[in-house]
């Protein structure tokens, strides 16, 4: 029933299945959005998810009533919105290739390779991924 826009830090967004199973369904860093299903179909989701804080976050929150009241009022409110997706999308599609290497080598480098990407910090010695990952 809300939109959540992370302004700052790191969030791991996991689904938790009837079985009490949590699978981690999405990494999301800064300008990442969340959330927003409702807002999209119009209802209620039936799907549990937590958000867990990698880091300190800073977020801006709102209702989804207002998010969409915003979007009929601006088009260019919209078209903010249809990037956090799209953005999602793309993550989206780069965890499924990442998965579907053959072997667990394989999927550990290229796994490696997105959090350097999305979460990385350059230095003289290296890349460092700052998260505590399991």
């Amino acid at each position: 029933e809300r939109v959540y826009l992370i302004r700052r830090g790191a969030v791991r967004l996991s689904r938790v299945y009837e079985s009490g199973e949590e699978i981690t369904v999405a990494l999301l860093r800064e300008n990442s959005l969340f959330g927003v299903l409702s807002l999209l179909t119009g209802y209620r989701s039936d799907r549990f998810y937590h958000a867990i804080a990698f880091t300190r976050v800073e977020m801006i929150t709102a209702p989804a009533a207002s998010v969409l009241r915003a979007i009929e009022n601006d088009a260019s409110v919209g078209l903010l919105l249809l990037q956090g997706l799209s953005s999602r999308i793309l993550q989206t599609e780069t965890m499924i290739e990442t998965l579907t290497h053959r072997d667990m080598s394989s999927r550990l480098v290229s796994f490696l390779m997105v959090l350097c990407r999305d979460f990385g910090v350059a230095s003289e010695k290296g890349i460092t991924i700052d998260l505590r990952l399991s």
